[in-house]
């Protein structure tokens, strides 16, 4: 996705009508988000539904990132080409199909059916908000939109949580959910009658500098990346340090908390939600501090080191109390909200034309911790246990069962801790801009230049 700063161009732009375009993307991420996290406080009626062990269930809802994480490289080329108005909605209504059969599925294939096209919808929502963003606000503002956008996204999984928490119990998870699914038919229709793609001013200006990128020129991009060793150790540390959200946040922290610590339903979305707040809060405030000290590592590492040893001690250390829970899960929060670093750093490791690509590629990496790790939890979860078989024929999952299954997590943010190390400090800057326009001066040229600054 080409990142355009057309908006310097007309002192028109970033008004109130270009806010609320930017809006109507930021509530397609909230539904997306919205619905993302639904089944980690419907576990027990979704297991019952389709009669589905733990490992069945992690698979079921890592469907969404089979879709979502490989169709980050070819969204922001779609915008391109169609344009934000004509995508979104496509998208919106996409993720609403995905749940309605989700919501009527009576089997467990057609019920992953539905989480895929959920996720393959989903997948365009942030892309969407940055691309409005690039077209409609001025540069100063794109890091805020970002950054504002990742809160309003974190604060909508939180509110998702507390709201199914509470009603699925009693009108069951399908009404539960039809509910976003009229939401999201309205957002459908709002995005075709309110966003643009472009304000009128700029309809026919040409802008050589950020044409989209075609296929073979993205296909180049994504090889010099991929051929940076910098970009793996990044994109390594952003997938292991997002656990604590993909996977503990996203499905299966509430049933740990609840069996581990014996809190009731409303004290588990408690301690989440205060992850969330952590996450929220210290994400520009990190992100600032690490503008203002040039420096991206030292941030991460101390972070990091700080997570590990909060999760150590939540999963490891007896004793415990509930109000000391609180105040450790807020810590985990605020330590992983140096996460969107990683973003910083893929970008900086590239050359500055094709930066947008480095940052969709990091994504990916990224996304991939809920497609592997999900899964995952649930099949340790099933080999672990001993315990008898319950009422329902489905197995009852111990306090040991889960700590052993997602000790992933913390186990995850301490091997980041070793991969900090390695990365090599940007100092807040990008790479050269000569290679960056040498190299799409001459798209033949990519595979070489890459070769001679690997060795």
């Amino acid at each position: 996705m080409s990142v355009n700063n057309r908006s310097t161009a007309n002192p028109l732009l970033g008004s109130s009508q270009a806010w609320i375009i930017c809006g109507m993307a930021m509530l397609f991420y909230c539904f997306n988000y919205f619905i993302r996290v639904s089944p980690s406080v419907m576990q027990s009626e979704l297991s019952q539904a389709f009669h589905i062990n733990a490992t069945q269930f992690g698979v079921l809802a890592s469907f969404y990132y089979w879709a979502y994480t490989p169709m980050q490289l070819p969204a922001g080329m779609l915008y391109d080409k169609f344009g934000a108005r004509f995508v979104l909605c496509l998208a919106c209504l996409t993720a609403v199909i995905g749940l309605g059969i989700f919501i009527s599925a009576d089997s467990y294939g057609v019920a992953g059916s539905g989480r895929f096209l959920i996720g393959l919808g989903c997948a365009f929502a942030y892309i969407g908000v940055l691309k409005l963003a690039s077209i409609w606000l001025p540069p100063n503002r794109f890091a805020t939109v970002a950054g504002l956008t990742t809160a309003v996204g974190m604060f909508c999984a939180a509110l998702s949580q507390n709201y199914l928490a509470s009603v699925v119990h009693i009108i069951g998870y399908k009404e539960a959910l039809r509910s976003i699914l009229f939401i999201g038919f309205i957002l459908s229709g709002l995005i075709v009658l309110i966003v643009r793609n472009r304000p009128k001013q700029l309809v026919n200006q040409i802008d050589l500098m950020h044409t989209p990128m075609n296929s073979k020129q993205l296909f180049s991009s994504v090889w010099i990346i991929l051929r940076n060793p910098q970009m793996w150790l990044i994109g390594m540390i952003g997938l292991l340090l997002y656990l604590p959200s993909s996977v503990a946040l996203d499905l299966w922290g509430n049933s740990y908390l609840k069996v581990a610590y014996h809190l009731t339903t409303q004290q588990a979305l408690t301690v989440t939600n205060l992850m969330y707040l952590g996450w929220i809060i210290s994400g520009p405030i990190i992100g600032a501090y690490s503008d203002k000290i040039q420096r991206r590592c030292l941030p991460l590492i101390v972070t990091t080191a700080i997570a590990a040893t909060l999760l150590c001690v939540v999963f490891y250390v007896p004793g415990i109390t509930t109000n000391q829970l609180y105040f450790i899960i807020f810590g985990i929060g605020f330590s992983c909200g140096a996460h969107p670093l990683c973003f910083s750093l893929g970008k900086e490791n590239c050359p500055n034309r094709i930066s947008g690509t480095a940052v969709a590629v990091t994504n990916m990496f990224i996304m991939l911790g809920g497609l592997i790790f999900q899964p995952l939890v649930g099949k340790l979860l099933d080999l672990h246990t001993t315990s008898p078989l319950g009422p329902n024929g489905l197995p009852i999952y111990t306090a040991s069962d889960y700590t052993f299954a997602l000790s992933v997590v913390p186990l995850g943010i301490v091997l980041s801790f070793f991969l900090c190390l390695l990365v090599k400090e940007t100092y807040c800057r990008s790479r050269a801009k000569e290679e960056d326009e040498l190299v799409f001066a001459h798209p033949s040229a990519m595979k070489l230049a890459a070769e001679a600054e690997l060795g």
